[in-house]
């Protein structure tokens, strides 16, 4: 084979896995972070003055404390400025399969800024979000994609909006106040499954620690048919923020796809620098 065409071969290969990798990500593979903590409940006994015996007798609700907390847990925002992480990407899926370097940096309520790197250390791609813009460098191809949040919904096939990316960046549910919620309580743990009116949500939490461990996320439209399973593993404590360093993501749908995500670094509240220069010599695509 000619070596001009087989060095373009492996150049629009490498390309296409590469935009493969950058939709799983930006869908699920920048999961991160958790939940509080839940405060311990403090319970004042009343005086035998005010309290007759059938108060005294009256037994503990265990289960709606846990669900209170828990839901107390949820409500409550992470107090955080900044998020960094670097982590080892290893995708699949039956168009392309490979592994990448993954860094993502966040600051918060403004900006979500990622870029992945390939195995010969080459930047194919980084993106800039905004609450109400997405930019994407595609430095394989050398263009610009400019367009707006909600284009990269059309991207995902996910209804969410700037804040519910960010949650899913911090490892948090994604849920809206309208969602018909529902609780169940087992042995170890807790599940809470929750309907909106365009996605279905399953989140299940440790009952000691309120950690996330396992989230799958569906539409409910049957012509976009499309599911995310995740699982969370190898939670570490970051300013007394629970972590997750490993997680294992499976889409299904139109697009099937895998991806296992392992963290070698990861930090809140650091100074960050979010570089996004677009070269003169690119083509700029408004969508």
């Amino acid at each position: 084979m000619n070596p001009n065409v087989a060095r373009a071969a492996l150049a629009t290969q490498e390309n296409n896995n590469m935009k493969k990798l950058f939709v799983i990500i930006i869908i699920f593979g920048s999961i991160s972070g958790g939940c509080h903590t839940a405060k311990k409940t403090q319970v004042v006994k009343d005086s035998a003055v005010t309290a007759s015996p059938a108060e005294k007798l009256k037994p503990v609700d265990s289960a709606a404390i846990l669900k209170q907390q828990l839901t107390d847990v949820i409500n409550t925002p992470l107090n955080f400025t900044t998020f960094y992480g670097r982590a080892k990407a290893n995708y699949s899926s039956p168009q392309a399969s490979g592994n990448a370097t993954v860094y993502i940096k966040m600051r918060k309520d403004s900006i979500i800024w990622i870029s992945i790197t390939g195995p010969l250390n080459i930047e194919g791609a980084r993106v800039l979000v905004t609450p109400d813009s997405v930019k994407i460098i595609n430095k394989l191809e050398g263009t610009v994609q400019l367009s707006s949040i909600e284009r990269l919904q059309q991207i995902t096939k996910l209804p969410l909006k700037f804040s519910d990316f960010q949650n899913i960046i911090l490892g948090r549910p994604v849920l809206n106040e309208s969602d018909s919620r529902n609780y169940e309580l087992k042995r170890d743990s807790i599940t809470l499954t929750a309907t909106g009116e365009l996605m279905k949500y399953f989140y299940s939490f440790t009952k000691s620690n309120f950690q996330l461990g396992q989230s799958n996320m569906q539409t409910r439209d049957s012509k976009t048919a499309m599911a995310a399973n995740i699982f969370y593993n190898g939670y570490a404590q970051i300013n007394n923020m629970p972590f997750a360093t490993s997680r294992d993501v499976a889409v299904t749908g139109s697009s099937p796809a895998n991806l296992q995500l392992n963290f070698k670094e990861y930090n809140f509240n650091q100074p960050q620098s979010y570089v996004f220069t677009i070269s003169k010599n690119y083509t700029i695509k408004y969508e």
